[in-house]
């Protein structure tokens, strides 16, 4: 999953969150692949980001690997080990680390996929 300025967006990339206007009314649902249309529609309507499918687009910056994030979010909740609540919040945000990275290894399977077969 990755946040991309609208101007870096291309047809054919997947929303993986749906986007939203600042009333928080949908326009767009999640899933929906994006045309050279609807990416107008949006500039239009001052969309100025929106979160896709995989890493389609390559920002500069180097992508952390599930494992350094989670690594990451641990070494922050170390000032409150043993504090139940928290606890429970560093579990969550665990799990969906997890269930993220497995999204992303899931595209750029399907990416690698159509590659390989040719």
């Amino acid at each position: 999953m990755q946040k991309v300025p609208l101007e870096l967006v291309k047809p054919g990339m997947v929303l993986a969150k749906p986007v939203l206007n600042e009333k928080g009314m949908a326009l767009c649902a999640e899933g929906t692949e994006l045309n050279a249309t609807l990416i107008e529609r949006l500039k239009r309507m001052n969309v100025s980001s929106v979160t896709l499918k995989g890493h389609p687009v390559d920002l500069g910056s180097p992508v952390k690997s599930t494992q350094q994030k989670i690594a990451e979010m641990q070494s922050r909740f170390a000032h409150v080990a043993g504090d139940p609540l928290m606890e429970r919040l560093k579990a969550a945000i665990q799990a969906a680390l997890m269930s993220e990275g497995a999204e992303d290894d899931e595209a750029i399977t399907h990416q690698t996929e159509g590659v390989n077969d040719e």
